[in-house]
């Protein structure tokens, strides 16, 4: 391939816009979209997993979805292989193409490859299967939580299946199941860039809670009653089904269980947050900005700029005690901006450092964006006066005792 390739991905916790933005940029790029939501897979499953309606697949060019039943077995790595295909067939007409949807670890499979993992003996598998028969999905929860609580934090943990396959690779090792998902990333013959829609955290779950009541209103109720027979299958261990599942047995009421869909929902959403930090390079933009992401593409394409989350040296430590990581903002041949990060309960972003040829360039502006696009309340900025009229101009910040902090 002679010209740069560019996978836009687009991310971002359930219910935020990902769809629309996809279709915009397909259509803008004059390009096609790649889902990346394992449950849009499946057939059977359109309410309850905000499939797009067949008017918006028709604005744009859409795979995977629909492509498979419940009934059969579908793995990431077959995703990894399938996608990547569909990939080189697109990209030798186009240089752009577009991938959306909020399952983290297939959007891993394909950018970056899959990790290996030890085989688990049948037996182990089983013994932890009739454990969840018999105790439920909670004694899974807890058992995961006590022996790999970084996978705790990033899983789905409605979904037995991926919990019960940690544990199963915990017990046939005796590693966690995090420790085998640090491998070097695989060679791609094109460059991801990563979006994320940002919204306010409360505005979001009020969003989360008015899509579910939507879908009740459009039928899914009637969908999960169809599917109940087949409700052991993997494809439907997941929010917005089981908690149907649960009322058709008589394990709950009907109000119960839309509200467990909310709820769930909600859960759902922060871990996919939790996911994207702990990644570190997904430029974050405000639901709705779209003149903003225009500006960006085209400097992220010319200089294969990305956002890194980098560790912490041994050295570096012992000059700065509390620091945790380093964020930096790169081309594919510098680093145009950083900043150092305290990662507490609430983080101080200090020791900001620029490329001099960028002082004052877009680069710059998207970087500092970013680290507002990462503060929570309560968060510090301590930044030169130099910076300080970017962040107060806008209105993003205010000033208490020279120090900037998050309205």
């Amino acid at each position: 391939m002679s010209k740069s390739k560019f996978l836009i991905v687009i991310g971002g916790p359930t219910a935020s816009g990902k769809t629309e933005l996809s279709i915009k940029l397909a259509q803008h790029f004059n390009t096609e979209i790649l889902s990346c939501d394992s449950r849009q897979f499946f057939r059977e499953m359109n309410i309850g997993t905000a499939k797009p309606t067949k008017e918006e697949q028709a604005m744009a060019p859409h795979h995977f979805i629909d492509t498979l039943s419940v009934e059969e077995e579908y793995s990431v790595g077959d995703y990894e292989r399938d996608a990547l295909k569909v990939l080189d067939r697109i990209y030798q007409d186009r240089n752009i193409a577009i991938m959306v949807g909020g399952s983290g670890l297939y959007q891993k499979a394909v950018c970056e490859g899959l990790d290996f993992f030890p085989e688990v003996p049948t037996a182990i598998r089983q013994k932890i299967e009739e454990e969840y028969k018999e105790y439920g999905l909670s004694s899974l929860q807890q058992r995961l939580k006590e022996i790999d609580l970084d996978y705790y934090h990033q899983v789905d943990l409605q979904n037995p299946h991926r919990l019960i396959r940690a544990i199963s690779v915990f017990e046939a090792s005796g590693q966690s199941f995090s420790s085998f998902r640090k491998k070097q990333k695989q060679h791609r013959p094109f460059f991801p860039i990563y979006i994320e829609i940002a919204w306010d955290r409360k505005l979001l779950y009020e969003r989360i809670d008015r899509r579910v009541d939507l879908m009740i209103e459009k039928g899914l109720l009637e969908e999960a009653r169809n599917l109940f027979n087949l409700r052991d299958k993997p494809s439907l261990q997941t929010v917005g089904y089981q908690e149907l599942f649960n009322y058709f047995s008589g394990q709950s009421s009907l109000e119960e269980a839309v509200e467990l869909i909310k709820r769930n929902s909600r859960r759902y959403a922060k871990r996919q947050l939790t996911w994207s930090r702990r990644d570190g390079f997904w430029k974050h933009f405000d639901h709705g900005d779209w003149s903003s992401i225009l500006s960006y593409l085209p400097i992220a394409m010319e200089k294969k700029c990305h956002l890194k989350k980098i560790a912490v040296s041994k050295s570096l430590k012992e000059k700065f005690p509390y620091l945790d990581h380093i964020l930096e903002f790169k081309s594919e041949k510098e680093v145009l901006a950083q900043c150092h990060v305290d990662e507490k309960k609430l983080k101080k972003y200090y020791n900001f450092k620029f490329h001099p040829e960028f002082q004052t360039s877009k680069e710059v502006y998207f970087f500092l964006q970013e680290v507002f696009h990462r503060l929570h309340e309560g968060d510090q900025l301590i930044i030169s006066d130099l910076m300080k009229p970017f962040y107060l101009q806008r209105g993003l910040i205010a000033l208490e005792n020279n120090i900037l902090v998050k309205k």
